[in-house]
Protein backbone atom coordinates (compact mmCIF):
# COMPACT_ATOMS: atom_id res chain seq x y z
CA UNK A 1 0.00 0.00 0.00
CA UNK A 2 1.69 3.29 -0.87
CA UNK A 3 1.25 6.60 1.02
CA UNK A 4 -1.06 8.08 -1.34
CA UNK A 5 -3.29 4.76 -0.33
CA UNK A 6 -3.43 5.00 3.41
CA UNK A 7 -6.38 6.19 5.13
CA UNK A 8 -6.12 9.74 6.20
CA UNK A 9 -6.36 8.42 10.01
CA UNK A 10 -3.22 6.71 9.64
CA UNK A 11 -1.80 9.26 7.86
CA UNK A 12 -2.68 11.86 10.65
CA UNK A 13 -2.13 10.23 14.00
CA UNK A 14 -3.51 12.88 16.02
CA UNK A 15 -6.98 12.19 14.24
CA UNK A 16 -6.54 8.38 14.49
CA UNK A 17 -9.22 5.75 13.38
CA UNK A 18 -11.99 4.80 15.40
CA UNK A 19 -11.21 4.66 19.29
CA UNK A 20 -7.76 5.49 20.52
CA UNK A 21 -7.30 3.86 24.17
CA UNK A 22 -5.43 6.41 26.05
CA UNK A 23 -2.68 4.32 27.15
CA UNK A 24 -1.20 3.99 23.59
CA UNK A 25 -1.65 7.98 23.10
CA UNK A 26 1.78 9.29 22.18
CA UNK A 27 3.26 10.78 25.20
CA UNK A 28 3.16 14.64 23.78
CA UNK A 29 -1.04 13.74 23.11
CA UNK A 30 -1.53 12.61 26.58
CA UNK A 31 0.32 15.70 27.83
CA UNK A 32 -2.28 17.46 26.02
CA UNK A 33 -4.75 15.41 27.99
CA UNK A 34 -3.48 15.33 31.36
CA UNK A 35 -7.28 15.98 32.91
CA UNK A 36 -8.59 12.52 31.17
CA UNK A 37 -11.15 11.21 32.68
CA UNK A 38 -9.66 7.70 33.86
CA UNK A 39 -12.38 6.67 36.64
CA UNK A 40 -15.64 4.58 37.02
CA UNK A 41 -17.99 6.03 34.20
CA UNK A 42 -21.45 4.91 33.24
CA UNK A 43 -21.94 6.58 30.01
CA UNK A 44 -18.66 7.95 27.52
CA UNK A 45 -19.17 9.67 24.55
CA UNK A 46 -16.08 9.47 21.56
CA UNK A 47 -15.01 12.92 20.25
CA UNK A 48 -15.04 12.90 16.17
CA UNK A 49 -11.93 15.30 16.40
CA UNK A 50 -9.23 13.65 18.55
CA UNK A 51 -10.80 10.09 18.90
CA UNK A 52 -10.54 9.70 21.99
CA UNK A 53 -13.37 8.28 24.38
CA UNK A 54 -15.02 10.61 27.32
CA UNK A 55 -16.56 10.09 30.17
CA UNK A 56 -20.30 11.68 29.98
CA UNK A 57 -21.59 10.37 33.02
CA UNK A 58 -19.47 9.95 36.04
CA UNK A 59 -20.85 8.48 39.03
CA UNK A 60 -22.41 10.75 41.57
CA UNK A 61 -20.63 12.13 44.27
CA UNK A 62 -21.77 12.00 47.90
CA UNK A 63 -20.34 15.67 49.24
CA UNK A 64 -19.07 15.11 53.00
CA UNK A 65 -20.83 17.01 55.18
CA UNK A 66 -20.42 20.37 55.86
CA UNK A 67 -20.34 21.82 59.47
CA UNK A 68 -23.16 24.02 59.46
CA UNK A 69 -23.72 25.29 62.87
CA UNK A 70 -27.14 23.13 64.68
CA UNK A 71 -29.97 25.39 64.75
CA UNK A 72 -30.25 27.01 67.71
CA UNK A 73 -32.62 24.71 70.12
CA UNK A 74 -34.73 25.47 73.59
CA UNK A 75 -36.45 22.96 76.16
CA UNK A 76 -39.79 24.19 76.81
CA UNK A 77 -41.06 25.50 80.14
CA UNK A 78 -43.55 25.46 81.91
CA UNK A 79 -42.62 27.03 84.99
CA UNK A 80 -39.11 29.06 85.72
CA UNK A 81 -37.86 32.03 87.35
CA UNK A 82 -39.82 35.22 86.82
CA UNK A 83 -37.30 37.87 87.41
CA UNK A 84 -35.98 39.59 84.43
CA UNK A 85 -32.65 37.88 84.30
CA UNK A 86 -34.76 34.36 84.50
CA UNK A 87 -37.08 35.65 82.07
CA UNK A 88 -34.33 37.32 79.44
CA UNK A 89 -32.18 34.15 79.58
CA UNK A 90 -34.80 31.84 78.80
CA UNK A 91 -36.50 34.24 76.32
CA UNK A 92 -32.78 34.76 74.76
CA UNK A 93 -33.12 30.75 73.72
CA UNK A 94 -36.12 30.80 72.42
CA UNK A 95 -36.15 33.62 70.58
CA UNK A 96 -33.19 32.36 68.93
CA UNK A 97 -34.75 28.72 67.87
CA UNK A 98 -38.19 30.73 67.23
CA UNK A 99 -37.72 34.10 66.60
CA UNK A 100 -34.74 34.97 65.15
CA UNK A 101 -35.21 33.96 61.16
CA UNK A 102 -37.80 36.45 60.38
CA UNK A 103 -36.71 39.45 62.70
CA UNK A 104 -33.12 38.84 62.99
CA UNK A 105 -30.56 38.13 65.52
CA UNK A 106 -30.17 42.00 66.27
CA UNK A 107 -34.01 42.07 66.32
CA UNK A 108 -34.37 44.67 63.33
CA UNK A 109 -36.06 42.30 60.70
CA UNK A 110 -35.69 42.46 57.23
CA UNK A 111 -36.97 45.48 55.32
CA UNK A 112 -40.32 44.66 53.39
CA UNK A 113 -40.70 41.47 54.73
CA UNK A 114 -40.35 41.18 58.59
CA UNK A 115 -41.13 44.17 60.93
CA UNK A 116 -38.57 45.17 63.72
CA UNK A 117 -38.93 44.76 66.93
CA UNK A 118 -36.09 46.48 68.17
CA UNK A 119 -37.85 50.39 68.70
CA UNK A 120 -41.06 48.84 68.25
CA UNK A 121 -42.87 49.15 71.92
CA UNK A 122 -45.45 51.72 70.05
CA UNK A 123 -46.59 48.89 68.04
CA UNK A 124 -46.95 46.01 70.48
CA UNK A 125 -47.96 47.99 73.27
CA UNK A 126 -48.98 46.56 76.54
CA UNK A 127 -47.44 43.06 77.41
CA UNK A 128 -51.12 41.64 76.98
CA UNK A 129 -50.94 42.84 73.44
CA UNK A 130 -47.49 41.59 72.93
CA UNK A 131 -48.58 38.12 74.21
CA UNK A 132 -51.13 38.16 71.97
CA UNK A 133 -49.83 38.81 69.08
CA UNK A 134 -47.44 35.62 69.82
CA UNK A 135 -49.96 33.31 70.79
CA UNK A 136 -52.33 34.11 67.82
CA UNK A 137 -50.41 35.47 65.39
CA UNK A 138 -50.82 38.29 63.28
CA UNK A 139 -52.10 38.62 59.77
CA UNK A 140 -52.94 41.37 56.99
CA UNK A 141 -51.21 44.49 56.48
CA UNK A 142 -49.34 46.66 59.58
CA UNK A 143 -47.68 49.93 60.10
CA UNK A 144 -44.27 49.96 62.25
CA UNK A 145 -42.35 52.99 62.56
CA UNK A 146 -43.81 54.51 59.76
CA UNK A 147 -42.81 51.53 57.76
CA UNK A 148 -45.82 49.14 55.91
CA UNK A 149 -45.61 45.41 56.48
CA UNK A 150 -48.63 42.65 54.68
CA UNK A 151 -47.64 39.46 55.85
CA UNK A 152 -48.31 36.85 58.07
CA UNK A 153 -47.12 35.58 61.76
CA UNK A 154 -47.77 32.28 62.30
CA UNK A 155 -49.46 31.31 65.66
CA UNK A 156 -47.01 30.42 68.31
CA UNK A 157 -49.62 29.70 71.23
CA UNK A 158 -49.69 25.78 70.37
CA UNK A 159 -46.38 25.18 70.65
CA UNK A 160 -44.96 27.72 73.34
CA UNK A 161 -45.97 27.48 77.10
CA UNK A 162 -47.39 30.54 78.87
CA UNK A 163 -43.74 30.67 80.38
CA UNK A 164 -42.03 30.43 76.96
CA UNK A 165 -44.37 33.46 76.03
CA UNK A 166 -43.53 35.46 78.54
CA UNK A 167 -40.13 34.76 78.79
CA UNK A 168 -39.67 35.37 74.70
CA UNK A 169 -41.78 38.49 75.09
CA UNK A 170 -39.48 40.01 77.78
CA UNK A 171 -36.23 39.38 76.31
CA UNK A 172 -38.03 41.37 72.75
CA UNK A 173 -39.38 44.15 75.78
CA UNK A 174 -35.78 44.43 77.18
CA UNK A 175 -33.26 43.77 74.19
CA UNK A 176 -32.27 46.57 71.52
CA UNK A 177 -32.18 49.90 73.50
CA UNK A 178 -36.07 48.52 74.45
CA UNK A 179 -37.15 49.19 77.44
CA UNK A 180 -40.81 47.94 77.89
CA UNK A 181 -41.08 46.19 80.58
CA UNK A 182 -41.66 42.54 81.92
CA UNK A 183 -44.67 39.96 80.87
CA UNK A 184 -45.51 37.52 83.47
CA UNK A 185 -47.05 34.25 82.44
CA UNK A 186 -50.72 35.13 84.24
CA UNK A 187 -50.58 37.86 81.82
CA UNK A 188 -49.82 35.20 78.50
CA UNK A 189 -52.77 32.77 80.23
CA UNK A 190 -54.96 35.42 80.05
CA UNK A 191 -55.10 36.46 76.14
CA UNK A 192 -55.26 32.83 75.39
Amino acid sequence: MTRAALPLCLLLPVIGCGQRPYDRDAPQISARYELKYKGECSAWLESSVTGFRYCSSPPFLVMPEQNVAAAPTFTSMTTGATDEAGLREHGEKVYGAICQTCHQADGKGLSGSFPPLAGSGSFYGAPENHARIVVHGLTGAIDVNGTAFNGVMPPQGGALSDYDIAAVTTFERTSWGNADGLVMPEQVASVR
